[in-house]
């Protein structure tokens, strides 16, 4: 399955420092570990050819020797032979080995019990070979000779000391290297640390602050020229954003100010009620829309929307129900009638996602009723007298679902002193931390709790038990509350 490809990446763990440091080390040990296997056999090589040397010299000083005893006995020259290699301890000199050829004899050392046929032709064939190496009892060895006036004289050695010399030396030598490396490296982790990694922070950093609304933060100079460059970028993405901002602020403030004329004010009281709402948008404007209108036959008209969505796009629509509601109240105010008038020019005008909900009062003093419809609008109550309130359910589906639908007018007794709770599902709909809705339920608490049907105190319950709710959560959702007193 594949991830969510909107999900953030994730982050790695390592950082720069850490990559470059590693890159620096594996190149670094590659080329230490090829150079010392290089100078290893370059090393082995050179000691080789200084061990021959000298076991040509040896033989040379030993074949004076036995030149020289050769007008003696041949016991003498085996003891000679014997006592020279006998000195020669297996510690100083390991696999020493002497032979010697005279006047038709063969003379080996006996003293380290390497004397053989075997050995002798070994020993012939290493003097003649180019490397000077042959295999005594399965041990690689070297030769020296001398070969002069009929006396041939064979000085053999062990490699393995040559071997460990060179391998000590390596080992030596390795250990400086890692030393020098791991210096090296934590030169190379200080270096990309002060240069790379801590400017990266403060650049993330700065970054961060912008992302958490900060909006015109600076990032600060930075010595190399990538960063330098990268900072200016995210200055000036900065200043954008900023800029931005605040012409869209002062677009919604503006906007607020357009929306707040379109609602209806305190100083132009509706003859026969008492008003009051609050008007909390989750936006700067809200979908959220009420209006009171008086009618020529003393009635009056009073209504509510609330439109899918919010912010900017919202209050437009909200903005556009107004005028078709003053137009469809003065051609016929009867709610049923207003509503279905409003959702056919609403729903020809084939706004994207354009869906609302009305719901559309009409009190008459005369009568002494309320006549209502409501478009898929969240239940107002009616209060009157010590009665439970009645709720206002909806009377049909939402604006702009289908061009030609119905919505009955229903009507409930309404006589002076009555009180009419019209709200947006943002009042009911509120969610505190835990999710929980503050519900229908708790309005009615909260309304019954008051104990009067002055509108003011209502409204100010209302909105106030509502905050609590929210406890200092900003809502989710536009939220309307009206409550007017009729008479």
């Amino acid at each position: 399955m594949h991830g969510d490809p909107s999900a953030p990446p994730a982050i790695p763990r390592r950082g720069i420092g850490f990559h470059t440091a590693v890159a620096v080390n594996v190149v670094l040990l590659a080329g230490v570990a090829g150079f010392l296997v290089f100078d290893a056999a370059r090393e082995t090589r050179q000691r080789e050819r200084e061990k021959v040397t000298a076991l040509d010299e040896e033989a040379m000083t030993l074949h004076q020797a036995v030149a020289h005893l050769t007008h003696h006995s041949a016991d003498e020259i085996q003891a000679f032979v014997d006592g020279v290699c006998g000195r020669m301890t297996d510690a100083a000199s390991p696999g020493h080995h002497i032979v010697a050829e005279a006047g038709g004899r063969v003379y080996q050392a006996r003293a380290h019990g390497r004397d053989s046929d075997d050995t002798v032709r070994t020993v012939r064939a290493a003097a003649q070979a180019p490397d000077r190496r042959g295999a005594i009892q399965g041990e690689v060895v070297v030769v020296g000779t001398h070969d002069e006036g009929g006396v041939r004289v064979f000085v053999a050695e062990r490699l393995d000391t040559i071997r460990r010399e060179v391998r000590t030396q390596v080992a030596l030598r390795a250990a400086g290297v890692l030393a020098f490396g791991l210096v090296l490296a934590a030169a190379v982790n200080l270096t990309v640390y002060r240069l790379v990694t801590r400017p990266l922070r403060r650049l993330a950093r700065t970054l961060g602050a912008i992302r958490a609304g900060e909006l015109g933060a600076r990032a600060g100079a930075y010595k190399s020229r990538e960063l330098a460059v990268l900072a200016a970028a995210v200055n000036d993405m900065s200043r954008a954003l900023a800029a931005d901002e605040a012409r869209r602020r002062a677009a919604i403030a503006h906007a607020r100010r357009v929306q707040e004329n379109l609602l209806p004010k305190p100083a132009r009281a509706v003859p026969g009620v008492t008003i009051a709402a609050v008007h909390h948008p989750a936006d700067g404007v809200a979908g959220d829309y009420y209006d009171a209108l008086p009618l020529p036959d003393g009635s009056v008209l009073v209504c509510v929307a609330d439109v899918v969505g919010h912010g900017v796009p919202a209050a437009m629509v909200a903005a556009v129900l107004k005028v078709l509601v003053l137009d469809a109240a003065e051609a016929d105010p009867d709610p049923g009638r207003v509503v279905r008038r409003v959702n056919a020019r609403f729903t020809a005008l084939g706004i994207p996602d354009g869906f609302a909900s009305l719901l559309v009062a009409r009190w008459c003093p005369a009568r002494q009723t309320l006549w209502y419809a409501s478009a898929g609008h969240e239940p107002g109550l009616l209060a009157a007298g010590s009665d439970p309130p009645v709720p206002l359910d909806a009377t049909g589906t939402l604006l702009g679902v289908v061009e030609d639908g119905e919505w009955a007018s229903l009507a409930v007794p309404a006589g002076s002193g009555a009180t009419l709770l019209l709200l947006t599902d943002g009042v009911t709909e509120a969610m505190d931390a835990d999710g929980v809705q503050f519900g229908r339920s708790r309005l009615r608490e909260v309304v019954a709790g008051v104990g009067s049907g002055d509108p003011e105190r209502v409204v100010g319950a209302v909105d106030a038990g509502v905050r609590e709710h929210l406890a200092g959560h900003p809502p989710a959702d536009d939220y309307t509350l009206v409550v007017v007193r009729f008479g």
